[in-house]
């Protein structure tokens, strides 16, 4: 269980390294630039859409959502290796995952210019509770276990691993119908000059995980 229960929440925190590497390109960006680029990575990842007054490399259009899905998908896809869950289990935690990120809280503030022509711009999350309640696991799937002692007695260890995640995509979803979120955390990422060549301006992928590690509350 805690093998599990840990693997997602190191999932939930490396989201946010994907998008990051796609540039906006800009010879001379303005603090609007950096605000609204660093916005678009957290819609994209988020919501899978951005304004698309915001320049990004490398995404069609049309394609936001399914590169939203791609990537959440490719995270997950060692999960099911990892722990013994089953593809369709795998799914639903996918699918926990998509709504999660979609009740995110976020707000892009001010872009302020740094020495080196770029911006570091302070972004306002408020880190959603996706794992309240789970310090009382334990407790929670022995006392389910206990009443379905007749269906789990003749499960076998493949099903009983999926009874496990079954219940703790329940948890994981009764949190995001009744989203709560910790106080307001600011923070700070930087939006500079990514290749000299093309100009492109954008965030790294350090940055893209201060993001990432934000939007989920692990109390």
């Amino acid at each position: 269980m805690k093998k599990l229960i840990g693997r997602f929440i190191a999932i939930t925190l490396s989201l946010m390294l994907v998008l990051p590497m796609l540039s906006g390109c800009s010879s001379k960006p303005s603090p609007e630039d950096a605000q609204a680029y660093v916005k678009a990575v957290l819609d994209i990842i988020c919501l899978g859409d951005y304004d698309h007054s915001v320049k990004i490399a490398d995404i069609e259009e049309g394609s936001e959502l399914a590169l939203r899905d791609q990537m959440v998908g490719d995270a997950l896809a060692d999960l099911g290796t990892e722990t013994g869950i089953s593809e369709e289990m795998n799914e639903s935690f996918k699918e926990c995952m998509l709504r999660a990120l979609s009740t995110s809280k976020y707000t892009v503030g001010e872009a302020v210019a740094t020495d080196d022509g770029g911006y570091d711009v302070t972004v306002s999350i408020e880190p959603l509770q996706l794992y309240r309640g789970f310090d009382d696991f334990d407790s929670i799937v022995q006392e389910r276990a206990m009443q379905d002692i007749d269906k789990v007695s003749q499960m076998s260890d493949a099903e009983i691993t999926d009874y496990v995640a079954g219940i703790m995509i329940e948890m994981l979803n009764a949190n995001i119908d009744d989203p709560q979120y910790d106080p307001a955390e600011e923070v700070t990422v930087h939006y500079g000059l990514l290749d000299e060549e093309q100009k492109a301006y954008g965030c790294t992928n350090a940055e893209g995980q201060k993001l990432g590690a934000k939007l989920f509350s692990l109390d």
